[in-house]
């Protein structure tokens, strides 16, 4: 691919170590080369440490940013191939830009927030292949030939910003006719191995701008413009000024106005911050290449004279093609739908991130697997989470831990213990192949994940002989619960007897040999469990909403123990929901199983605190991290608290499996097999539902509208989907079915 390839740099500052709040300036890289005769193909393949952004004749090769995207680059080195062969001309240059990205760049959290955690300088491998009629191949490789010099970019950092000087823009430098001769040497750095062993196709669609927005002027002050896109969104501003030559601009970043003013405090270390300083030359564009941030306002401050022209927000994150849609006569629940849809485009930049804006950004595993069937339901996700678990098997240490995290840092991170795996967490290895295949019906995700999976068993039965996890260090339980803490042993365990169940389902799939083994090790499991922690009336050890959930979800208590003991917490807890990041997930889909809908749709449009609605009511436009992320008695939650997080929106798939009644099989996955099986609203509060959902044989559409206890159920299904129609304890009135369309009138009980 690129074996024939050098890795080059060029240095443009002082080495910045890892403690450094800058880095140094992008280099800019170019080659000329003249064609004696015409391709049939032309191909440009990149690959860096570091971010890059690629010209050809003087434009842009692809609308992609942030490429080759973040991987961990001690394992592998994605490669980014574009087809150029429009581009070409007898006369031909290829142009780069580079900036620190992840490789380079900050990443982390708080007190691991570091830079330098794969590479101290930023560099690039290329070719140009040109393939002609006859066959024949030549290549143009990146060598000590090319040049290289430092423009604008001034530095870049996907946590801190991009800063800018135009007064520096090199101009159209890959057209073919640029004149660098001021331009230096490259570097060719010296390695004591092969890097280029490492290099592999990426696997990701681009991240790519997918959503403009439009700010509204919020307020004037002076020099200082304040503007809000009305969306809390992941991206940059495109700018347009008109100035004098050195004006300067500072662009600022927030997801809330406190008081009228721009809020950062939770942004914690991130600046979040871009700065431009005009070259004077009429309008100029400003659009950051390499940077994202997550926010809703920004504030715009003038030094100088210079005048804002027009703007911008793009909406940034991986190209994914969206898969369905849901609605319902509630506005407020609608729109909790919608802020678990914007949550995940905030946070799919080519990693499953946790949030957008802060010092932290990180794929968070457990987030993850909590959110992904919703995910999988609302966009095409089958590469998207390849990829992230090819980072999950990456991460994994030698003794079968999978950490918190993938890719997983260096640098901050090192000093993980290797001893540990977070319950709920870890298992992400396990319950996301699980979803892709019952989602998508792919056996190579099973054949590429089940060994990662058994080395994690395998850690836990030498960890645990007795099969219950006791607590061990570093555990997050039920996440940002309400005050209804979850034992960690409980968590641990409960994740251990279904990791066990996942490999057992998904080794069957593939007929592996071990399936009986990991069935068996799921009984001895839940025999151990319910001898440790359940109670002769099934009470469960802590004693929450979630260990009820969680202990019906992976089968380790019966039907009635759950229900008896859901009704008892509810009730004690006056109705609401008091379930973290492990077990919302669970509290809607479970209490219907239980026969207990009407207080899924009282929890689900409840309007107080805690709540999906409350958020809703106090402005938000995506899912916060905490239930109490804002209240009106407290206010903004000081210290770690993001306003765009999805995990709390797993609702997400309830609303398509429950509400809408589009229940996929794993015994015939990737939508072969659906059961239509919809939950309508007992209690009246919502009158109706509508969505779809996009599969590999069509689409299907569903929906209700009741009138009283009577319910009008409509669906359209592909003929070539195995389709099943269970109504449980409502009536069929009567049914009507017109080609792929069927109608069927429903009394509730």
């Amino acid at each position: 691919m690129l074996m024939k390839s050098k890795w080059i740099t060029y240095t443009t500052g002082d080495y910045k170590g890892i403690d450094d709040k800058y880095g140094n300036p992008s280099p800019y890289f170019r080659k000329a080369f003249t064609l004696t005769r015409k391709p049939k193909k032309a191909s440009l393949m990149i690959s860096s440490l570091g971010v890059f952004k690629a010209y050809f004749n003087g434009q842009a090769v692809s609308n992609d940013y942030l490429a080759p995207g973040w991987v961990d680059y001690r394992k592998q080195l994605p490669v980014v191939e574009y087809d150029v062969t429009h581009l070409l001309q007898e006369k031909n240059a290829v142009g780069v830009v580079l900036g620190d990205g992840w490789a380079v760049g900050h990443v982390g959290s708080n007190f691991t927030f570091k830079r330098t955690s794969w590479s101290d300088t930023i560099e690039f491998t290329a070719l140009v292949r040109l393939t002609y009629e006859d066959g024949t191949v030549e290549e143009v490789h990146t060598d000590d030939t090319w040049k290289a010099t430092q423009g604008a970019i001034r530095r870049s950092d996907i946590y801190m910003g991009e800063y800018v000087d135009a007064r520096l823009d090199l101009g159209n430098f890959s057209h073919p006719d640029y004149d660098d001769s001021a331009w230096d040497p490259v570097e060719v750095p010296a390695f004591k191995f092969t890097r280029n062993t490492f290099l592999k196709r990426v696997m990701n669609p681009p991240i790519v701008v997918k959503h403009i927005l439009e700010p509204t002027l919020v307020k004037q002050e002076g020099n200082h413009f304040l503007y809000d896109v009305s969306q809390n969104m992941s991206g940059v501003v495109r700018c347009v000024f008109r100035g004098a030559r050195g004006a300067r601009i500072i662009i600022r970043h927030g997801e809330l106005l406190v008081d009228g003013a721009l809020y950062t405090e939770n942004l914690r270390k991130a600046e979040a911050t871009n700065t431009y300083i005009l070259a004077g030359t009429g309008d100029e564009t400003f659009r950051p290449l390499f940077t994202f941030h997550g926010f809703r306002f920004f504030e715009i401050t003038v030094e100088g004279q210079a005048e804002i022209v027009s703007l911008s927000a793009e909406v940034m994150y991986t190209d994914l093609p969206s898969a369905g849609t849901f609605s319902c006569s509630d506005p407020i629940v609608t729109k909790v739908y919608q802020n678990a849809l914007w949550g995940q485009r905030g946070n799919f930049l080519d990693v499953p991130t946790d949030c957008p804006q802060r010092d932290e950004r990180l794929g968070w595993a457990g987030d993850a697997q909590v959110f992904c069937k919703s995910a999988m339901f609302n966009m095409d996700c089958r590469v998207f989470f390849k990829k992230y678990l090819h980072d999950l098997r990456d991460a994994q240490l030698g003794n079968g831990v999978v950490p918190i995290v993938a890719p997983l840092p260096i640098v901050g991170f090192r000093n993980y213990s290797g001893h540990d795996c977070t319950a709920g967490w870890a298992e992400c290895i396990a319950e996301l192949p699980y979803f892709h295949y019952l989602m998508y019906g792919d056996k190579t995700v099973i054949r590429d994940n089940l060994p990662a999976i058994k080395k994690l068993l395998d850690y836990y039965e030498e960890e645990s002989p007795s099969r219950v996890r006791d607590y061990l260090d570093h555990r997050y339980g039920d996440w940002l619960n309400c005050n209804a803490v979850m034992d960690q042993s409980v968590v641990a365990t409960m994740y251990y007897a279904r990791a066990a169940w996942d490999a057992a389902q998904l080794g069957r799939v593939i007929g592996d040999f071990e399936a009986d083994r990991y069935e068996a090790l799921y009984g001895e499991i839940r025999e151990a469990f319910r001898k440790r922690f359940v109670e002769p009336d099934g009470r469960i050890f802590s004693d929450t909403q979630s260990c009820y959930l969680m202990g019906y979800a992976f089968g380790l208590i019966s039907a009635n123990e759950a229900r008896e003991n859901l009704r008892r917490k509810l009730k004690e807890d006056d109705g609401h929901l008091t379930s973290g990041f492990l077990g919302i997930k669970f509290l809607l889909p479970v209490l219907c199983e239980l026969g207990l809908t009407k207080e899924a749709y009282q929890i689900l449009t409840y309007r107080d605190f805690p709540g999906w609605a409350y958020s809703v009511r106090h402005g938000a436009t995506t899912i916060w991290e905490h239930w109490d992320s804002f209240t009106v008695e407290k206010g903004i939650r000081p210290g770690m608290n993001s306003f765009n997080h999805y995990s709390l929106g797993s609702c997400t798939e309830w609303m398509y499996e429950y509400c809408l009644g589009i229940h996929p099989h794993f015994e015939a996955p990737g939508f072969r097999k659906v059961t239509f099986r919809p939950f309508p609203d007992p209690t009246g509060a919502i009158t109706w539902a509508k969505g779809h959902h996009d599969t590999d044989f069509g689409r299907i559409e569903a929906a209700w509208e009741a009138n009283g206890k009577q319910v009008t159920y409509r669906v359209t299904v592909p003929q070539s989907i195995d389709s099943h129609f269970d109504f449980g304890a409502m009536t069929v009135v009567s049914e009507t079915r017109n080609g792929e369309s069927y109608e069927f009138v429903l009394q509730m009980p």
